[in-house]
Parts: structure tokens; C-alpha cells; sequence
């Protein structure tokens, strides 16, 4: 039996109905390629040295199983080539941007939708109901640290937004007068 593709992982752990199923299944399907994707569309630290918006590919037509390439094959090319800071920066952006065309037409459409949906750092939550971020961390903690923000840092905010409300209303009041 064939490797379920990573978009038929994310499918098919969407139509479950609870997230604790959704996390063992995602547990169960455990892969590089799984884990590279799920970061790539959720950790706010990923950056991608790739232009915004869907560029023009030509979608592979092969029937499932019978693709050029898979995303566990393709998965070491994220972070070389198309994350900031890779080998990929050292590269000219249409040589970059090639390589990323010619791998998305090698992979099935829907890895590549997928692929698409991680760059645009949108879509992953949409495209798969219930795969959200809390999932992905609470399914794989030392993947994407939670960030709690600092008390600190929150009654500075508020603070700071109290100042400003006093000030437009002063500003307001003299207007009036």
C-alpha cells in the first residue's frame, strides 16, 4: 500500500469529529514531510523568500500515485531553497521562484494547493477544518513554542491606550470651546 499523500493526512484527519481524534490521528501519520508543513503554515517565525499570490504553474494531470514527486521527497527543499535564511537567499529570485514552479508541477494538485496554502500562511485552518494552530501544539509541543505574552507588556498597552483616550477627549473639549 502506497503512502497517503500529506494533503489526504490533512483531509481526512479534518473529517474527524473531535480534536483529540484529529491529534492522535495526526500522531499516527507522524512524518518529516507532515511536520514540515504543519510548521511552515503555522510558525510565525517561518518566512518565506517567495513572492506573494499563486504563480503560474501548470498542475500535474498523472492520477494519484503516479506523480513525479511527492512532498516526502520535496519537504528538504522548503528549508535549502524557499525559507529566509536557507541557501535559497544566495540564489537570483527567478532561479528561486523557478524551482518552486517546477516543484509544484511535479507534486499532485492537491499537495500543491497545499504547498500554496502553507506559503500564504492563510489557508492551512481554512482549507482543513479543525487543523489549527492549538492543535498543531498541543499535538506537537516542541514544534511551535506557545508565546505568552508578558503581564507587563499587556497593562503597558493598556496604559498606554487609557493616555491616548484622555488626550483625544481633552483634544475634543477644547475644540468644543
Amino acid at each position: 500500500m502506497a503512502k497517503k499523500l500529506i494533503s489526504e493526512i490533512l483531509e481526512s484527519a479534518a473529517m474527524l469529529d473531535s480534536q483529540e481524534g484529529r491529534r492522535q490521528y495526526l500522531k499516527d501519520n507522524y512524518s518529516v514531510a507532515l511536520i514540515t508543513i504543519l510548521k511552515g503554515g503555522f510558525d510565525e517565525s517561518v518566512v518565506w523568500n517567495l513572492p506573494k499570490g499563486v504563480p503560474p504553474y501548470r498542475k500535474d494531470d498523472a492520477p494519484k500515485g503516479l506523480e513525479p514527486t511527492t512532498l516526502y521527497r520535496q519537504q528538504k527543499m522548503f528549508g535549502k531553497y524557499f525559507m529566509k535564511g536557507g541557501r535559497g537567499d544566495s540564489l537570483t529570485p527567478v532561479k528561486r521562484e523557478g524551482m518552486f514552479i517546477n516543484m509544484l508541477e511535479c507534486l499532485h494538485p492537491d499537495e500543491s494547493e497545499l504547498v500554496l496554502a502553507m506559503v500564504s500562511k492563510e489557508g492551512l485552518t481554512g482549507r482543513y477544518k479543525g487543523i489549527t494552530l492549538k492543535l498543531v501544539q498541543d499535538t506537537f509541543p516542541a514544534l511551535i513554542p506557545v508565546v505568552k505574552k508578558p503581564k507587563a507588556e499587556k497593562e503597558e498597552k493598556v496604559v498606554a491606550k487609557k493616555k491616548v483616550n484622555k488626550k483625544s477627549k481633552a483634544a475634543k473639549v477644547k475644540s468644543e470651546n
